[in-house]
């Protein structure tokens, strides 16, 4: 985490984390859920609209149909007797016209008088009969009834239906009629007999026929019916505020051209429509989404009172379950912080979870490694300066002493006392580089050389019974090692090895070199050896308080492991009658 970060404990993370797990899957079930019941009820209530819509085309078809059957009887007449003769005067025009209404609308209508307004009938050669004597050829819309002709043309022995934009009557100056607006059917008449068109009959409706049809039709609180041609010119429409949205008009207008089918206009209105085979008319039915959904509303509130139930319920269950796991982890980070002022008592107990518990024990056998750590270091560190004290004592470098032996050897090269000159010089070079010992670290060429005088004192001494060789690989010569550890390696090879054998005499060859990144030195005499036994009381006495002989050994292995650390130190091979070999192993570094 970044430096001033605000942290976040463990159970805040655990009560997000389960509230996240529980009330998330929660709101996604409860509006899935509230998303299939509403698609579901708007399958339900949109199957309902157009089965309403379905109902009332079927009745309205009835009367259409009911409408055209009535005017069969004039189809299967060989002649019609108001056809029968030219009106070429005013008299036989108003016969003709009598003769018309009493067969016609009299006998054919007489059932459906209060939904026709009039029926006219326009002859081949061009006489128009009436049911009323309101209208006269003169106001015919020609335009209009060459269309609507055309249209008859096309299926000669159908009914067609025509909206009152094809009105067969126009308004001209000095001509008034009394027909409103209405949708017109128009059939062609033919002789049965000879098939020889008689004329096109005309029967305009009465401008309440679809509202007494259709009135009684309620859709919802606010929605409306409305009939369309397949012009897209409206017929019939309900009072509805929805129907003077010009942008839903146009929406209507532009339906699909097939039978029937629901849809939605704007994601606010629902639209079922169908479409007649009789009349080519499109029965539409709207209502607004919202009143159709409001019922569902009562669902989506049960719904959110579950979900506030079951997010009250995870919020109690997250804090119990967050509690349960964090706690513990909190005792346990409570003690850490105690141990970490220097209190390694403490212990945590065993409670929780499998897996806490686990960090519970090793939490207390980490306190417990450390303690024993702790102690072991104090040990070492007291060994170490035990170590030093004894490296110390060992060192003799008093400067008057180191004088007087420079006065004694000038005293005898003046009497050509040369053997006690190069004692003196020899056992001068020896104090000197022993006042250099006093440093933590110096160089295998400087511990060499001191071991050198050493070996030089001791071949003066005893009369050249100990020789020696020194060899030093190319590059390690700068390798750094602490001070004063071979001389005592090579005294115990001399003392315990060479002056014990019959001769008193031997060979020490001491060789440094490089292996990978250490430094190998070894300490080989050519003396009495030890025998197995013996050689393993040596050994173990390197790493024991010590307790006879072999004192120097493990001042120096102990000297090693404390500095180097474990790994390092000295190896010991020995053979009774050839000798023993003392083997220091030390990191490779130089001297910077």
């Amino acid at each position: 985490m970044k430096k001033g970060a605000k942290s976040i404990s463990i159970r805040t993370l655990l009560i997000i984390a389960f509230l996240f797990m529980m009330i998330f899957p929660l709101i996604i079930l409860t509006f899935a859920n509230y998303k299939k019941q509403n698609d579901t009820y708007k399958e339900q209530v949109s199957s309902f609209l157009l089965q309403t819509v379905q109902q009332t085309h079927r009745s309205l078809d009835a009367n259409l149909s009911e409408v055209d059957r009535q005017t069969w009887p004039l189809l299967y007449q060989e002649s019609l007797d108001f056809v029968r003769e030219p009106a070429h005067t005013q008299y036989s025009y108003i016969q003709a016209s009598k003769l018309f209404r009493d067969e016609v609308y009299m006998n054919l209508f007489r059932g459906r008088m209060n939904q026709i307004r009039s029926i006219y009938f326009l002859t081949h050669n061009g006489n128009l009969l009436s049911s009323d004597t309101h209208n006269t050829i003169q106001q015919l819309n020609q335009d209009n009834v060459d269309a609507i002709t055309r249209e008859l043309r096309e299926n000669p022995l159908k009914m067609r239906w025509f909206s009152p934009k094809k009105a067969l009557f126009e308004q001209r100056e000095g001509y008034q009629t009394s027909i409103e607006s209405s949708v017109i059917a128009a059939r062609q008449v033919f002789d049965s007999n000879l098939a020889r068109l008689q004329g096109t009959l005309f029967i305009q409706m009465n401008h309440r026929f679809l509202r007494d049809v259709l009135q009684t039709v309620q859709i919802g609180k606010t929605g409306a019916l409305l009939v369309m041609d397949e012009a897209g010119d409206l017929l019939y429409k309900q009072d509805s505020p929805h129907l003077h949205n010009e942008s839903v008009m146009i929406q209507l207008k532009s339906l699909p051209a097939s039978t029937e089918g629901t849809m939605q206009l704007d994601g606010k209105w629902l639209v079922a429509y169908e479409t007649s085979k009789i009349s080519g008319w499109k029965m539409i039915a709207i209502i607004p989404l919202s009143e159709l959904l409001e019922p569902n509303r009562a669902t989506l509130f049960s719904l959110l009172v579950i979900a506030g139930i079951g997010v009250l319920f995870a919020i109690f269950v997250s804090i119990y379950q967050a509690n349960i796991i964090s706690l513990p982890i909190i005792r346990l980070a409570g003690l850490m912080t105690t141990a970490s002022t220097g209190n390694l008592d403490v212990r945590e107990t065993k409670e929780g979870f499998r897996e806490i518990e686990v960090l519970q024990d090793n939490f207390n056998l980490l306190l417990g490694r450390i303690q024993h750590l702790l102690e072991e270091n104090e040990r070492e560190q007291s060994e170490k300066r035990e170590a030093m004290l004894q490296a110390l004592q060992m060192q003799i470098h008093p400067h008057f002493l180191y004088n007087t032996l420079d006065t004694i050897y000038w005293m005898s090269k003046k009497y050509k006392a040369d053997t006690v000159s190069k004692l003196v010089a020899a056992l001068g070079r020896f104090f000197r580089l022993s006042l250099d010992a006093g440093m933590e670290w110096t160089t295998i060429e400087k511990e060499f050389e001191h071991v050198r005088t050493y070996l030089e004192i001791q071949s003066i001494r005893y009369r050249n019974k100990v020789t020696y060789t020194f060899t030093i690989e190319a590059g390690v010569n700068r390798a750094m090692i602490m001070p004063l550890v071979l001389q005592p390696i090579v005294e115990n090879a001399w003392l315990h090895g060479i002056a014990r054998t019959e001769s008193g005499s031997g060979v020490i060859s001491i060789e440094a070199k490089k292996v990978h990144d250490t430094v190998q030195i070894q300490i080989a005499d050519t003396g009495r050896g030890m025998n197995e036994g013996t050689l393993e009381l040596v050994v173990a006495g390197l790493n024991h308080p010590p307790s006879g002989d072999h004192i120097g050994l493990r001042n120096v292995h102990q000297r090693l492991a404390t500095a180097y650390g474990k790994g390092y130190g000295l190896e010991i091979a020995s053979s009774p009658g050839t000798g023993t070999t003392v083997t220091m192993t030390i990191p490779y570094k130089e001297v910077p």
